[in-house]
Parts: C-alpha cells; structure tokens; sequence
C-alpha cells in the first residue's frame, strides 16, 4: 500500500504515519518528478482549503498515473468543506477511468489562523478521538471497505471552492516582520520553495499555497497574518517532528 500525503503542520501526516504502508510526500514527487504510482491499494491524504484539496494536491493527481485495485481518499478538516473536496477529487480520478473505492474525514485542530483561534481550537479538539477516527479508517481500509462518507456540504453555492479561495487570499495576507534569528525553518518548511532569504528578512514569492507552514513554524513569530497583533499561538502536531515536515516539505 502507497499513501500519498501533504502536510503542512503535521496532521496529515500524522494520520498516513498511523494508516500505515509506504508514505510518499506529494512535494517530493514533485520535486523528483515521479508521477507514475503503482500498488495493490493507493491511497491520498490531505487537508480541505478552502472547501477544496490544496493545489499542489490537485496538480499532482492531475498530472499523475495511477494503477490500483483500491484506491481511497483522506481528508483532514477542521470545520467543513469536505465533501466538496471528495467530489472535485473524484471527477478527477473518474476522467482517468479510476473509481474511488472508499473516502472519509478527520476531524483535528484546525490551524487556519485568519479564522480560527489556535488556543480555542487544542482545547476544544480532543486527541484521543482523534485517534479513534483514524483507527475505524485504518481498520475499514485494512479490509478493503467499500465507504464514502456522507454528510452535508458546506454550501449549495456551485463552486463554493472558488468563490472561498478567492475572497480569502484577497483579504488575507501573510505579513513578515522584524525579528528573524535566521534559523532557515521557514524556506525548508515551504512546499513550494517560495520563500528567499537572501534579503534582510525573508521573502514571500508569488507562488504561495497558503498553508501556513512558515507562520505556524516560524520560532520568533515573524511571519503574521495582516500584520495581527493579537494571539501569537500557533500550531504544530504535538506527534510529529519539524523535522519530519522538513523532510517532507523541503524542495530546495
């Protein structure tokens, strides 16, 4: 079994570490421009953005090939919008002649800082039914279960995906302030390898997916969100290393 996996602050990866198998980051394929999969059962792992699988997730499975007998998608959320993000992803799979076998939904700490208070959010989410979701999902996937989740989708808008995508990164920016101790983090956290620090601070590129990850990682604080000056709490999954989404992140 091959699960494929973005992450950003850990979560996703924390739950393709727990479904088990051989975990493959999407930015390194990427990166290594590996786009043919193969296996017995294939599975992906990602968080919902704004109602929708993140970009870079949606262009790798665009671009890529699969060859599988059970092919089953993950998403973690933290509020909703997961239900639009399987339906987007199984058109995809659908025009390449593929059918999702099983697609289901964690609930975790979501770490969407423009929205979401991260204090609020540890205390309100509890782990251990965190692991209890993963553990039914790892259990249904380990027999082959046939299963997709049903509930209610975040809007009836058409391309409600669309329309949140667009009103947030208007009206929200990553700011980056006085402060930076050099410690490289950022840049290596970046899926994107968007950020330059050749300068005095670093510097955000055009290419931005918006995950977050050099806010949430960023030691000192630097980086903000429209220049907030309020909660300076942030978010990592207290399982996984910084390390681990380094390896996992970094395409310098």
């Amino acid at each position: 079994m091959k699960i494929l996996y973005f992450t950003s602050t850990g979560n996703n990866l924390y739950i393709a570490k727990q479904l088990g198998g051989e975990l493959l980051s999407i930015p390194q394929l990427v990166k290594d421009n590996i786009y043919d999969i193969e296996d017995e059962a294939i599975g992906i792992v990602f968080p919902v953005f704004y109602a929708n699988a993140p970009k870079i997730v949606r262009e790798f499975i665009e671009k890529a090939s699969f060859k599988t007998d059970y092919l089953f998608l993950i998403a973690s959320y933290g509020s909703d919008g997961d239900q639009n993000a399987f339906r987007i992803l199984k058109k995809t799979f659908k025009k390449k002649g593929l059918e999702v076998s099983y697609s289901n939904s964690v609930l975790m700490v979501d770490n969407y800082l423009p929205m979401f208070d991260m204090k609020e959010e540890k205390e309100i989410k509890d782990d251990s039914e965190i692991d209890k979701q993963i553990k039914t999902i790892k259990n249904d996937i380990e027999s082959r279960k046939e299963y997709h989740l049903k509930k209610r989708s975040v809007s009836d808008i058409p391309f409600i995906e669309k329309v949140l995508e667009s009103t947030m990164t208007k009206r929200f920016h990553i700011i980056v302030g006085d402060g930076c101790s050099d410690c490289k983090v950022c840049a290596r956290i970046c899926p994107k390898g968007n950020i330059d620090l050749s300068g005095a601070k670093p510097a955000i590129g055009d290419d931005c997916l918006f995950c977050l990850g050099c806010v949430h990682h960023c030691k000192e604080n630097v980086f903000t969100i429209n220049d907030e000056k309020n909660s300076q709490e942030r978010y990592s999954n207290p399982n996984v290393k910084v390390s681990e989404i380094i390896r996992s992140n970094n395409v310098l």
